[in-house]
């Protein structure tokens, strides 16, 4: 019962109530083994009148796995250098295909400080068009690159992965939400409810 009002009080916090069937909040169902729960950093003792957030106290959450995402011509992005960092991964089924593109240029637009975005590809045969797509899209600040073994390492996670959709990891590398359902809302409302998200957890 316990942890079905730590997830009420999140939806309560970080979603409007038309995204409840958009975003979901991460909580494992059984207790992760062991060697996969990492404790969080103490927290510092707030002021009486101040609560603290639902997300802050809870002590178990899905850790991401150790993934490498591969770039053209500039060897691999992993995951033990983004640390530290909020990171956005996007999974898309195709580079050049207009839903890619409009988040693309979405993306580049948000100005969310301390934070990494990344668009994977499903589809292996994109890697060859990876160079092409950032020069015409004109892309300097979002991570675009193409690896299924990226995507079968977060669907093994998180079974109701799909594609599109997009996982948020926070800064101590623990999946804090992820929403499956891209291609069926509109993506000014996503980008909005992911930046509320985001901003969210750097205050931890």
């Amino acid at each position: 019962m316990g942890r079905h009002l730590v997830v009420l009080a999140l939806l309560a916090i970080f979603a409007p109530a038309n995204a409840f069937a958009d975003w979901y909040i991460l909580l494992p169902k059984k207790p992760l083994p062991k060697r996969e729960v990492t404790k969080l950093p103490k927290l510092k003792v707030a002021p009486k009148k101040v609560k603290p957030k639902p997300y802050s106290v809870e002590v178990k959450k899905i850790i991401a796995p150790a993934f490498s995402v591969p770039l053209f011509g500039e060897g691999k992005l992993c995951s033990r250098e983004l640390l530290g960092k909020t990171v956005v991964i996007f999974f898309v089924d195709g580079l050049f295909t207009p839903f890619t593109e409009r988040l693309v240029s979405a993306l580049e637009r948000l100005n969310l400080k301390g934070t990494t975005f990344i668009v994977v590809s499903v589809n292996d045969a994109d890697f060859a068009q990876v160079y092409q797509f950032k020069r015409l899209m004109g892309v300097k600040r979002v991570v675009v690159s193409a690896d299924s073994y990226v995507y079968k390492l977060f669907k093994e996670r998180v079974k109701n992965l799909s594609v599109p959709s997009v996982v948020v990891i926070d800064k101590y590398g623990f999946i804090r939400f992820f929403s499956p359902n891209l291609e069926k809302v509109p993506l000014e409302r996503a980008t909005a409810q992911l930046q509320e998200i985001v901003r969210s957890l750097q205050k931890v």
